[in-house]
Formats: C-alpha cells, sequence, structure tokens
C-alpha cells in the first residue's frame, strides 16, 4: 500500500521547500529543481494542480535557491514577460477597463472549503497537506 501526499497551490512552496531541505537536496539549476521533483512523486507526492503553475513555482524556487545564476534570473524574467503579455490588451490603451483580468492579478489563490472535497480516509498532516492511504 501506497502512501500519497496531495500538494495543492497554496501550500506548493513550502512543502517543496520542506523536501529539499528534510532530504538534503542540492539545488543548483532548473534540472536539479526537476529531478527533485521526480523524486518527490517517486515518494507519492501529487500535485493537484496545472502543470504550468507547477513549472513556474519551479522556476521561482530554483531562482530563489541559486540566485547568482543568471540562467535562473533569465528563467524567472520570461515567466514574467510571458504573464504581462497575457494580461495586456489588444488594442495597446493601458488605461482601459479590465478590472476582471485585474482580480486575479492579485497574487492570491482563491481557495474553496476543503470539506466539501474531503472524502472518508483522506488525513490532514501537521503540515497541512492532505495524505491518501492507497490500499490494493
Amino acid at each position: 500500500m501506497k502512501e500519497i501526499r496531495i500538494v495543492s497551490c497554496d501550500l506548493l512552496h513550502v512543502t517543496i521547500l520542506k523536501f529539499i531541505d528534510s532530504n538534503k537536496v542540492i539545488i543548483g539549476e532548473y534540472d536539479d529543481m526537476k529531478e527533485c521533483i521526480m523524486s518527490m512523486i517517486r515518494a507519492g507526492y501529487v500535485f493537484n494542480m496545472e502543470r504550468e503553475r507547477l513549472i513556474i513555482a519551479l522556476t521561482d524556487l530554483t531562482y530563489m535557491l541559486c540566485p547568482e545564476d543568471d540562467m535562473n534570473k533569465d528563467r524567472v524574467n520570461q515567466t514574467l514577460e510571458f504573464e504581462e503579455d497575457e494580461y495586456s490588451n489588444d488594442s495597446g490603451s493601458e488605461n482601459s477597463d479590465d478590472s476582471d483580468n485585474l482580480d486575479d492579478l492579485d497574487g492570491s489563490e482563491k481557495v474553496d472549503d476543503k470539506s466539501s472535497v474531503m472524502n472518508q480516509g483522506v488525513e490532514t498532516s501537521k503540515d497541512g497537506i492532505d495524505i491518501i492511504e492507497i490500499t490494493e
């Protein structure tokens, strides 16, 4: 039987950093971070989010842990430029009324009540990660 730890967006960064710290993983470049995620998946972690969200978090964490590498800085800059382009207005006017899109730019995640999605057999550990025990 394999224990599964569900990682949601609101605990993504903290969970990855705790795994890196507790397993003494050395991160110097983005490929190291990808290998860390592969190790987490092998250990039973499940990332409950779009892959794009996970990739952006990995890019940010790689730069946070190794800011002296220009490649890491460039990757973060590229994601920031992409996000700016994604939310820009096609007319080129910076003062247009795009208040609907601006609500999504504050950096916060909207989290639904967990009790509505909790199933029998799901526990939440002290660090807030959902743990599910799978029996065969």
